[in-house]
């Protein structure tokens, strides 16, 4: 058991402990003692059943910006999506293209493309992503061409630099 036992194990329970007690509404002994049981089976069922990722090229505090730099895009996506409502709209589907070699920042960049109002990732294969996006209805075939840049933006670039 203890080969399991590093500072991220500790490092995962406090922080899942944390929000334990956030969603509880409660700072008791009971509401700490009961998210540092809850936290520590789950720190060891997911060490114990879920496969290992190869992210240990990633930096922790790159990627913890990134994260802070997706949720300012999904509030600045939702009201461009917004007005694209109100002045009409039309889907398209479209491949992207990305540069990203990593799996697993791969996968976070599909799924914080399908955050973001207006996408919705429907596949990935290799590094091509099918994403299923909301355009002007007057948008020109110009635009479409663009939409590599358009859809993921700089969310690439950002998550680029977590990468080692």
């Amino acid at each position: 058991m203890k080969r399991w036992i590093n500072k991220n194990t500790v490092y995962a329970t406090i922080l899942l402990t944390a929000v334990w007690i956030v969603l509880c509404e409660s700072f008791s002994i009971v509401t700490i003692l009961t998210g540092l049981l809850i936290s520590a089976c789950c720190v060891i069922i997911c060490h114990r059943f879920l496969p290992k990722l190869a992210n240990a090229r990633i930096n922790y505090f790159r990627f913890g910006l990134y994260l802070i730099y997706l949720l300012v895009q999904m509030y600045v996506a939702g009201f461009e999506t917004i007005k694209l409502v109100l002045t009409g709209i039309r889907v398209e589907i479209v491949k992207v293209n990305t540069k990203l070699t990593n799996k697993f920042l791969q996968v976070v960049l599909v799924n914080s493309i399908s955050l973001l109002p207006g996408t919705i990732s429907l596949d990935i294969t290799g590094e091509t992503i099918t994403v299923l996006w909301l355009i002007k209805e007057t948008a020109d075939s110009e635009y479409t061409r663009n939409a590599d840049g358009i859809i993921k933006g700089d969310l690439e670039k950002v998550l680029a630099k977590a990468q080692k």
